[in-house]
Parts: C-alpha cells; sequence; structure tokens
C-alpha cells in the first residue's frame, strides 16, 4: 500500500513516516513524500494544488496524510479554520484519500508524549507530564530545556520513539490514528 506525506519536507514528513513504521512496517507499506520542495506557508499556495494532483497522478498513492501544524492550542488559536479548509480544498484534489494529522501546537508535542526517548537521544533530563497537546511551543520549550535540540533532529529522534507511548499520551494522535485505521480498512 502507498502512503503518500505531504508537508514540511523533509523533517516532517520524514519524521512521521519513521514514527509510523513502527506500527505500520515499510515491508507493507511504502511510504512517498509528495511536494518535497514545498515548505511551510508555500503549502497554502493555489499552485501547490496544481503541483499536487500532478504528482499525485504519477505516484498513484491510496491513502495521503496530510501534516500541518495549529500554531496554537484547540482552545486557543486562530488557524484552526484555515487548517481545515486547507486538507477540505486539497482532500479534493486528490479524490477525498486524504487523512489530516493536525499537529497541536506544532509536531514537536509528539516529542513531549514520549520525553523519556528524547531525553535519551540527547542524553536530557527534561521531565514533562502533561498533555502535549496543551503546551504552547513546544519547540521552544525543547530547545530552552536542552541545547543540542535542533528540528533538524526530528528524523532521527522521531524513529526512537515509543509508537504505544506516543499513541496512549496524545490525543491529537491517538484521534489520528484511529481515523487513519478507519480509512486503511476501507481501501
Amino acid at each position: 500500500m502507498k502512503i503518500g506525506l505531504v508537508g514540511e519536507a523533509p523533517s516532517d514528513t520524514t519524521a512521521i513516516k519513521n514514527l509510523l513504521s513502527k506500527r505500520y512496517p515499510s515491508g507493507n507499506y511504502v511510504y512517498i513524500p509528495l511536494l518535497e520542495r514545498i515548505n511551510g506557508s508555500m503549502l497554502d499556495n493555489q499552485k501547490t494544488k496544481r503541483l499536487l494532483r500532478i504528482e499525485f497522478e504519477n505516484q498513484k498513492p491510496d491513502i495521503l496524510i496530510f501534516i500541518r501544524d495549529l500554531d496554537g492550542t484547540i482552545n486557543n488559536n486562530t488557524t484552526l479554520t484555515d487548517r481545515k479548509t486547507f486538507f477540505r480544498d486539497f482532500n479534493r484534489v486528490v479524490n477525498k484519500k486524504g487523512i489530516l494529522l493536525l499537529n497541536i501546537f506544532e509536531i514537536e508535542a509528539l516529542l513531549l508524549a514520549d520525553i523519556q526517548n528524547f531525553n535519551n537521544y540527547f542524553n536530557s533530563n527534561i521531565e514533562y507530564s502533561e498533555d502535549p497537546m496543551e503546551k504552547e511551543n513546544p519547540k521552544e520549550f525543547l530547545k530552552e530545556n536542552c541545547k543540542k535540540y535542533d528540528e533538524s533532529f526530528n528524523p532521527e529522534v522521531f524513529a526512537l520513539l515509543d509508537f504505544d507511548i506516543v499513541y496512549n499520551n496524545c490525543k491529537y494522535f491517538k484521534g489520528f490514528i484511529n481515523r487513519f485505521e478507519t480509512k486503511l480498512m476501507s481501501i
């Protein structure tokens, strides 16, 4: 099964591929990053939809995962409507084969969900036991508490995360996985 990944490439798309590969191994699933030269706000550009359609037709993924950051908490944000609109518009371009992984606040919230493996990688001792969805600016929090951390390490660190710990400690990721598995079963 081919799974297309659309998001900030390669840091976010590779990080999510590495985490998902724990439960959905590469032997059974082929992960294909799409729009590899498109980052950040460029994902919202109308020209990007045309490029996505071309890559979608060439690669023919069974499912696409759209990876975006909310840049706010679920209760305190101004971009939720924009992100939902982005997904709805782009999902039409790919024959509604998409599913949205909306990281609340940023993808680094998933690192907070399994802070022990993050600590193991960086030989740090950050303590975090709260809901990662409620942490504003998790990237900055990690950088302040671990001077070695930089988001360019995300693909390597995500490869070390324990899928089940992230799944159990992060509500939005758990919701995403439940929707993802439902979509997998419908194919």
